[in-house]
């Protein structure tokens, strides 16, 4: 069925038209008539008809400027031209405007039904097509996220590079040849009732949705379906893009994901970043986002490159049950760490029960797993110390093994525990000398944190917690102190001295020395000739 709308002056015109339908066409339905060129725009506004027979000469708007204005709100609507033959050289001009047919007045019978039964062929004809586009479209909204999860999770079980590649970039429309990986895990929730244990599945599923929507909304991304407590997203990069930069804002798209899930679900979750590596080492990237939600000290975002710091490490990727065992051991928990390898102990202990070699096996392949995940040179040559090893393998029974093996945990864990806090301080360290070295220049926290190579998330945080205050305090004070000691050079001019401690504007210069010190740049001088100001 379509919908008509007949445009004419003429009362008879428009009765003709309509009584050839009634009588001669079937799924033709009048919803309207007009007898002015306003009238026709505005019922074809609010109506929407799919064809108007349109008289070409009208009192007012005539009939050649109604189509355009009408075309203008609604490009699908088909239009055929009535018009005497006087004025036929004249209705010509419709033709750019793309005009289905024309009718000669008077109104001929067999013309108006062959016109009209074009137009339903025609019609109908777009309408399948349209039918058949959103079938499909259906059907590629429904495969797409098993694609997408096919391609994800192919890439981090299997280490051969996919060989349709480009299969994939043509049917998410996106250069995957190389990204980084975002992971979000839900810390796990134990000893709940049946109910409570309900409701954490349901607000758990919420999360994933909110996770993969909002991750959508913000960049174009791929996300693989929820796999027990974690969702795996691979975001693409263009080659050019500097990983410093991709760095910032990958942190920056995790923030604004989590302020979304933090509006509307009260759940426990870490999301971790890996690096950006070319596609065949997706799982690279994956290993590290995994390392940064087991080691992340505290935060909810963490990027691996803020915990392993100036480390370039190649491969880490602990077993999934040395997962809670290496966060200890990260952030120097002795006695968390105990207590997790107390259940490993005593999972190793009850699968091997008298066999001690393969006890000892499962044991030193733990370690291996451990020295792997640990991104400071220096301490892994404590996994291998070889005296640790030599006496290791001598002892026979079960409970000297477990207190030799747990000594050498706890001497592991200290070397970490020192040498992070070393390798932290000296970070520190550097990001003074270099606000010292700048303090002049128009510097920012991001410097001073792409100095260090850190993201300026993660650094904004760990300069308050080292230093106590806040980036820009600190550089202004540093700045006051510095100004101070010009001023006692009375040859030096306010002006000057605000350019020399990195002001370009002597006025804002004048406002934060006042807002530090109580007083402006000019009466500190005059105390400092007086003698009340050393």
């Amino acid at each position: 069925m379509i919908s008509l709308l007949i445009a004419d002056d003429e009362y008879i015109v428009i009765e003709s038209i309509k009584f050839i339908i009634d009588k001669y066409v079937d799924d033709v339905q009048i919803v309207g008539c007009a007898r002015s060129g306003r009238e026709v725009i505005e019922l074809a506004l609010d109506l929407k008809p799919d064809v108007i027979f349109m008289d070409i000469r009208m009192p007012g708007i005539n009939g050649i400027d109604a189509i355009r204005k009408i075309k203008s709100t609604n490009n699908d609507t088909k239009f055929v031209i009535i018009t005497a033959y006087e004025y036929f050289e004249y209705a010509k001009e419709a033709v750019n405007l793309g005009v289905f047919e024309y009718l000669l007045k008077p109104i001929n019978k067999e013309k108006v039904i062959k016109v009209l039964d074009k137009l339903n062929k025609n019609i109908s004809l777009k309408r399948e097509a349209i039918q058949r586009e959103i079938i499909l479209n259906e059907k590629i909204n429904k495969i797409l996220p098993v694609l997408e999860g096919q391609f994800i999770y192919s890439h981090l079980f299997n280490s051969d590079s996919i060989r349709d590649l480009q299969f994939y970039e043509e049917i998410f429309s996106m250069n995957l040849k190389r990204g980084y990986v975002i992971m979000a895990i839900i810390e796990d929730f134990t000893n709940l009732t049946k109910e409570e244990n309900i409701k954490k599945s349901l607000q758990k599923q919420k999360f994933f949705d909110i996770f993969s929507l909002e991750l959508k909304s913000i960049t174009k991304c791929l996300v693989g379906p929820p796999l027990l407590d974690r969702i795996v997203a691979y975001i693409p990069c263009k080659e050019s893009e500097d990983s410093y930069g991709a760095r910032n804002l990958s942190i920056e798209i995790a923030t604004k994901i989590a302020e979304r899930i933090n509006r509307n679900i009260d759940i426990d979750y870490k999301v971790g970043v890996g690096r950006i590596y070319s596609i065949d080492n997706f799982s690279k990237s994956y290993n590290e986002a995994y390392m940064a939600t087991s080691v992340s000290n505290g935060e909810i975002i963490i990027h691996f490159e803020d915990i392993a710091l100036t480390i370039d490490k190649e491969d880490i990727y602990p077993l999934k049950e040395e997962k809670k065992l290496i966060q200890k051991i990260m952030t120097g928990d002795v006695n968390g760490a105990l207590e997790v390898f107390e259940e490993i102990f005593l999972w190793i202990s009850m699968n091997y029960k008298e066999d001690i070699d393969s006890l000892k096996s499962s044991l030193l392949e733990l370690l291996i797993g451990l020295q792997r995940a640990v991104p400071y040179e220096i301490v892994k040559k404590n996994f291998s110390d070889q005296k640790f090893l030599i006496d290791f393998l001598k002892i026979n029974d079960i409970g000297n093994i477990k207190i030799s093996y747990t000594n050498h945990l706890k001497k592991i864990i200290e070397n970490v525990k020192k040498t992070r806090e070393k390798e932290l301080s000296g970070l520190i360290a550097k990001a003074i000398k270099y606000i010292e070295d700048n303090y002049n220049k128009n510097i920012s926290l991001n410097d001073v944190a792409k100095e260090i190579n850190m993201s300026y998330h993660y650094f904004s945080k760990f300069f308050k917690d080292s230093i106590g205050k806040n980036f820009v305090d600190y550089l202004t004070e540093l700045r006051i102190e510095k100004s101070k000691e010009l001023l006692k050079d009375f040859d030096i001019s306010i002006k000057e001295i605000s350019y020399e401690i990195g002001y370009s504007d002597p006025n804002y210069f004048s406002k934060i020395f006042k807002k530090v010190t109580g007083m402006s740049p000019t009466d500190y001088r005059i105390k400092l000739t007086s003698q009340e100001v050393i």
